[in-house]
């Protein structure tokens, strides 16, 4: 299985959008992996992981090509990782020879399709919603999907999935803190063995777990999955959604990560297990 990291920033982006902070203007001025778009992933090439107001830019500079994806699951409702608006793009004169487009979310991302999508009655037959449930399977073409909840915005279900294709299985895993009980508790009943694990380090150098992670909060995770059998040496760890506030720079944040057996995405990463 494939993951490929198109956007790797928080809801601001880094450099944050209006922010004039040094960290901003440092990554200004060294470009390369310091730019950091709004989140968003693809599983191999043909399941899209949030649909950031970044996803046209993803095609123009990574390469995210859309023509072979028809699925999209979404985290939660967050600007930053669901934009609606270009959901009317599905239809004609704005697409050509589009096959349904499938969304996966939970209640506030349907609500924001029927209320913000611009002339929604007129793109209806370009897609389907599917409600995703906590803990519930999807069947999505080759793939078994796994919606579980994250601990990040009390106002709503918000979701990190695990992905299982064929004898292969990734956890992706962001805007999100330490992972509620019933979480732990599914993928410890359900006996998973996890080959990559993604996750939320939104804070970097400062410890959070309530709303999302940082470094050290990252590592105990990692422990506690080990530690319940969930992962052991062999998986990969990578650490993603980077806000400039957590303090590091993409080189800072690799030798730190290093130290504590982490790799760091950046946008436009590819990485297989």
């Amino acid at each position: 299985m494939k993951l490929t990291y198109y956007g790797t920033g928080a809801g601001e982006g880094w450099p944050g959008i209006f922010c004039n902070c040094e960290l901003c203007k440092e990554a200004k001025r060294l470009k390369g992996k310091n730019i950091r778009s709004r989140s968003q992933a693809l599983i191999n090439d043909d399941l899209l992981i949030d649909l950031t107001p970044d996803t046209n830019m993803h095609s123009l500079v990574y390469g995210l090509d859309l023509e072979g994806v028809d699925h999209l699951l979404v985290t939660h409702s967050h600007t930053d990782h669901f934009h609606p608006a270009d959901i009317e793009l599905l239809r004609e004169p704005f697409a050509h020879n589009r096959n349904l487009f499938h969304i996966y979310g939970n209640e506030s991302v349907r609500k924001r399709i029927w209320t913000e999508v611009p002339k929604v009655e007129e793109v209806v037959d370009c897609f389907d919603f599917h409600k995703a449930e906590p803990f519930q399977k999807l069947s999505i073409k080759d793939y078994i999907v796994i919606p579980l909840l994250a601990l990040h915005d009390r106002e709503e279900e918000c979701l990190i999935y695990e992905i299982i294709q064929g004898d292969k299985a990734m956890l992706y895993a962001h805007d999100t803190g330490a992972f509620p009980s019933k979480t732990m508790d599914y993928l410890v009943a359900n006996k998973v063995h996890l080959d990559l694990v993604s996750l939320d380090c939104t804070t970097q150098s400062e410890e959070d777990g309530k709303n999302h992670m940082g470094l050290v909060d990252a590592v105990k995770q990692r422990k506690l999955l080990i530690d319940l059998g969930l992962a052991d040496e062999k998986t990969t760890w990578i650490v993603n959604h980077f806000s400039h506030n957590g303090g590091w720079l993409h080189d800072r944040m690799v030798e730190e990560a290093d130290k504590v057996g982490f790799l760091v995405s950046y946008d436009g990463m590819v990485i297989e297990v």
